[in-house]
């Protein structure tokens, strides 16, 4: 799995392309997150879009990124997860716990909205 990285602003998105399984690229998300938090960026966008499958290993490590970001004070939003990963997201009650969005453009305007 490659991971993309562009910046708008104090904003951060990270675009990861593949499957995202124990296999294919398990703690890469919470190591970029790692980085990025040492480097001062704690506004985080993960577009999700070009992910085809998500395993629950790959899950958990999306959760300990969740954490990992959210307790120095930081934010980390998910977009555009495929149908799959949206319906395994909410079947593991995390769409209540992840900002999620289907429209890039409405996620990162959710990020300058008070």
């Amino acid at each position: 799995m490659q991971i993309t990285e562009r910046h708008i602003d104090s904003l951060t998105i990270l675009a990861p392309n593949g499957r995202m399984t124990r296999d294919d690229g398990y703690g890469s998300i919470k190591q970029r997150v790692g980085t990025l938090l040492g480097n001062s960026h704690q506004q985080l966008l993960l577009n999700l879009k070009h992910v085809p499958y998500v395993d629950s290993t790959s899950v958990g490590d999306l959760v300990s990124a969740f954490i990992t970001v959210r307790n120095p004070g930081g934010v980390l939003k998910l977009v555009g997860p495929t149908p799959r990963t949206a319906e395994l997201l909410s079947v593991a009650k995390l769409d209540t716990v992840f900002e999620v969005y289907e429209s890039k453009t409405d996620a990162v305007q959710s990020f300058s909205s008070p």
